[in-house]
């Protein structure tokens, strides 16, 4: 279960960023309230005011996969999974130039990757996540879930693999640099591992695995 929630979690900031500067003017207030809680990490109020923008527009797409994502990072992987692939659908369906911009494909596939290694779907979150990189191969956070990916199957060297590549393309990816950290504490290598979990607390002290990766840094020093 502590897995599965650091899974759905990672990342919450670079979504929440990426969420405030794609809302278009006419967004109503309902959907920017519930940006703004997702942001500040309020998940089931940003669920409830998504869900109230949807009551004059059940199909409105960015707002859907805004639902999908506070759903998510509630550790409902299912529910959330069941919303990105009708969200899929929708984009699917639309034509080029009348489909909404938010999401893109990057950001669907990303998303269907995180729920379903959530639910350890790995063969399709696998698919998804090679869909992502197609889409945006520059991206840091597609390299951290193929990284969270082989991490959950505990395949280390070829999550160390990811995770520096997406170190590479992103110093600052907080969450690269935990994983690296707990990759390398299961691979009894405790000189990088405390080097990765500082980073890691460096760049988000507040995030919600601060605390376990400063009982790891405690007990490798």
């Amino acid at each position: 279960m502590k897995k599965r929630k650091a899974c759905c979690r990672i990342l919450v900031l670079t979504v929440a960023f990426a969420l405030i500067a794609s809302i278009p003017q006419q967004t109503s207030a309902q959907s920017k309230k519930g940006v703004e809680l997702y942001g500040s990490g309020q998940f089931p109020e940003a669920e409830a005011a998504f869900r109230e923008a949807l009551k004059s527009n059940p199909s409105d797409t960015p707002n859907n996969y805004y639902l999908g994502l506070s759903i998510l990072l509630q550790d409902k992987c299912s529910e959330a999974l069941d919303i990105f692939q009708k969200v899929k659908n929708s984009q699917d369906r639309a034509g080029r130039q009348t489909r909404p911009a938010v999401p893109d494909e990057y950001q669907i596939n990303l998303a269907m990757a995180r729920a379903r290694l959530g639910l350890k779907q790995y063969d399709d979150a696998w698919k998804n996540l090679e869909s992502a990189r197609i889409e945006n191969g520059k991206s840091s956070d597609v390299y951290v879930y193929r990284g969270v990916y082989y991490y959950q199957q505990e395949k280390l060297p070829e999550a160390i693999k990811e995770l520096e590549k997406a170190i590479s393309l992103d110093k600052n990816n907080p969450y690269a640099y935990y994983y690296e950290g707990l990759t390398y504490y299961k691979m009894s290598v405790p000189d990088k591992a405390v080097a990765a979990l500082k980073m890691f607390l460096q760049l988000y002290p507040n995030a919600p695995e601060a605390a376990k990766a400063k009982e790891i840094v405690a007990k490798l020093c």
